[in-house]
């Protein structure tokens, strides 16, 4: 993966982090993972990139017991050729309105 396409990866994680919601499309992920289909490489990888993240917001053992009260799970919605991603907590916050 070239260094430019893992900061924009990254910087869509900051923006799910900071506003409760992102987005990738299709080709964009087949272009930053050098892939021609999604495959659960592709899922893993961006999972475990989450959770960097909550490390690097929350701290490593915050961001451990949020993962296991299910706090840090990602909802994902697949509209045609996107994927719209919405931290679990936030939508929570919201039904409570």
């Amino acid at each position: 993966m070239i260094r430019r396409h893992e900061e924009q990866i990254m910087n869509r994680f900051d923006s799910l982090y900071a506003n409760g919601w992102t987005q990738f499309t299709r080709d964009e992920l087949l272009l930053w993972y050098g892939l021609t289909k999604i495959t659960k490489t592709i899922y893993s990888d961006l999972c475990a990139r989450w959770h960097r993240t909550l490390e690097d917001y929350l701290g490593e053992n915050e961001a451990e017991e949020a993962a296991k009260k299910n706090q840090a799970e990602i909802l994902v919605i697949l509209k045609g050729d996107h994927f719209i991603l919405f931290r679990e907590s936030i939508c929570t916050r919201l039904s409570e309105f």
